[in-house]
């Protein structure tokens, strides 16, 4: 038995583009619009239509619809937000007003369901390109450095993904069914192997690699 349909509400202050999203998903398989308004309304739409994943339109980063991700976060958490912007800048504020999902404004409708579809699940979908100029300017890689020569373990790899999900090792240990200490040891070893300083230069480097997907 097939899965039901995304339920996805469209938030844009924009009319044309409230329009052009709709026309966009429309006849794609695995969602359906529900519904769709401005900025303003978006946390009260939510509530009322009780949708899996809100499509949001951010512009340029406008102060409005930066509000209004913070607005659905609060009222509705957990509700995944998937924004779309114009510009780099625009990308990194609507991660920290709240979205869980930051894609450029111009995007094919396949890999615009494939975010919407993955955000649903509680992933995390930004561009890899976008990727490293989120991270603090510290924990950016140098590109000059060189793809690691020992790859990873199985358990190494799994170790990394859910990492790559923000889990800690307490909640690594209890999905794998291991010991924290066991989690550490392979955090360690794949920072070692990626020659990164942190989880997330580590998830960055992985990224960049196409070992993991996020």
């Amino acid at each position: 038995m097939s899965a039901p349909d995304l339920r996805v509400l469209i938030v844009s202050t924009n009319p044309l583009a409230r329009g052009g999203l709709a026309a966009m998903l429309e006849g794609m398989p695995r969602v359906k619009t529900v519904g769709s308004g401005i900025a303003a309304e978006a946390a009260s739409l939510a509530g009322q239509l009780q949708p899996d994943v809100v499509l949001l339109d951010a512009g340029e980063g406008e102060l409005e619809e930066l509000d209004a991700i913070a607005r659905l976060a609060s009222a509705q958490p957990g509700l995944p937000i998937v924004a779309l912007a114009s510009d780099q800048g625009a990308l990194a504020q609507a991660l920290a007003f709240g979205a869980s999902a930051l894609l450029p404004a111009a995007i094919d409708p396949e890999t615009l369901v494939a975010a919407l579809v993955a955000s649903a699940r509680g992933l995390a979908a930004i561009p890899r390109q976008e990727l490293a100029a989120l991270l603090p300017q510290e924990e950016r890689i140098d590109p000059a450095v060189k793809a690691p020569t020992e790859s990873l373990t199985h358990r190494e790899l799994e170790v990394l993904q859910l990492m790559a999900r923000g889990l800690t090792n307490r909640q690594i240990a209890r999905r794998l069914e291991i010991s924290e200490h066991t989690v550490k040891f392979h955090a360690g070893a794949v920072l070692g192997k990626l020659n990164a300083r942190s989880r997330a230069e580590a998830v960055a480097r992985a990224i960049g690699l196409g070992w993991i997907l996020v």
